[in-house]
């Protein structure tokens, strides 16, 4: 994998039929609202907080509370995006930090159906190019749907889902901006599929400050 030259962009999400339940390394990245940059600015290579960058700075700290199997790993705030690598670990883990260990966000809900699972399993069909004509084979269309279901019950997008619900009112209630969206919709995930591959992106992530002026394709 190349870090990255199509730079985070949300196609990548969802791409493919994948547990995001399963034991794994995840790497995410999840944009402000078009881009703006709230979170604070980088001054000779290193990130200066604003007010609501260390508001989501805090809230990813408390991450690990939102499911026992959840390991924060590196994690940056940069002034208009975030990264953050985060290790589900086996499913009977416990990280000793979650503040309902024994809630609904499981794997039990996902692993009942175990065809639904192995339908799942690295079967690519990006969304976004599903013919225009609509002829799809009809097992398809049933295949993205009950996958769809099922995703909605998966760790991962529990995880971020409630990050993104938490962060966002905190940042609405600190500029008096209430329903106002504050996230983009898709977030950038990424399985780490190896020992190289996960060394690279952490390295990458703790770079990303430094990086900034070279950063391109994200508006100042």
């Amino acid at each position: 994998m190349t870090l990255y030259n199509n730079k985070y962009r949300v196609e990548t999400n969802r791409a493919s039929f994948l547990d995001y339940s399963a034991p794994a390394r995840y790497f995410i990245t999840i944009n402000i609202q078009h881009r703006k940059c709230i979170l604070g600015r980088v001054v000779n290579g290193t990130m200066e907080l604003s007010v609501l960058g260390r508001l989501v700075k805090d809230e990813i700290l408390k991450i690990p509370q939102y499911h026992k199997q959840c390991i924060l790993d590196e994690w940056v705030v940069m002034p208009n995006h975030i990264h953050l690598l985060i290790e589900l670990a086996g499913y009977n883990y416990d990280n000793g930090m979650a503040v309902n260990p024994d809630d609904d966000i499981t794997t039990n809900n996902i692993n009942a159906d175990g065809d639904a699972v192995n339908k799942i399993h690295e079967f690519y069909l990006p969304a976004q190019q599903q013919p225009p004509t609509g002829k799809q084979n009809p097992d398809t269309v049933n295949d993205i749907k009950q996958y769809r279901k099922l995703r909605r019950q998966m760790i991962i997008p529990k995880i971020l889902g409630k990050f993104q619900m938490q962060t966002s009112k905190q940042i609405n209630r600190e500029r008096q901006t209430p329903g106002v969206k504050n996230w983009q919709n898709n977030y950038y995930d990424h399985v780490v599929r190896d020992e190289a591959s996960y060394q690279r992106i952490k390295q990458y992530i703790k770079n990303n400050p430094a990086k900034w002026n070279e950063d391109t394709f994200f508006e100042r």
